[in-house]
């Protein structure tokens, strides 16, 4: 009888200690699996923003390309890939009118505010930002 009683003395520590290991973990797994989920978000932001850069200036570097048709590549990037709040910088303006052989650089910026999937996190009131230069055809 005396055996039967530690035995099931033991099984119900072990439970206790599981629920402990539990109750100390779980918040650390949380955290972890959510900050992974927010790390992703912010390289799928800046992923879609290098792209965005990359076919606007290929536009705006053609030898038939304007800064409008450039601007229009870049929202149609940026909207397929859901990113909101952008703002497009290219320098020299006017990249119909340059000669050929002037560097071209469009950078793209966004808020990770606006872009998070979270409304916490270490990227509030961050913004990403990418440039990409381009040689006018």
């Amino acid at each position: 009888m005396l055996n039967l009683r530690n035995k099931k003395r033991g099984f119900i520590q072990r439970k206790a200690a599981a629920a402990v290991e539990l109750a100390v973990c779980l918040p650390v797994i949380v955290i972890l699996a959510l900050g992974s989920m927010e790390a992703a978000s912010m390289i799928f932001l800046r992923q879609a923003l290098v792209q965005s850069a990359y076919e606007t200036v290929k536009e705006a570097a053609r030898a038939q390309g304007s800064e409008a048709l450039a601007l229009t590549r870049s929202r149609e990037v940026l909207a397929f890939r859901d990113i909101q709040g952008e703002t497009v910088t290219i320098v020299p303006a006017g990249t119909e009118a340059l000669d050929r052989g002037t560097e071209i650089t469009v950078t793209i910026s966004a808020p990770g505010d606006t872009n998070s999937i979270f409304p916490f996190g270490p990227f509030r009131n961050r913004e990403v930002s990418v440039s990409a230069t381009m040689v006018k055809e």
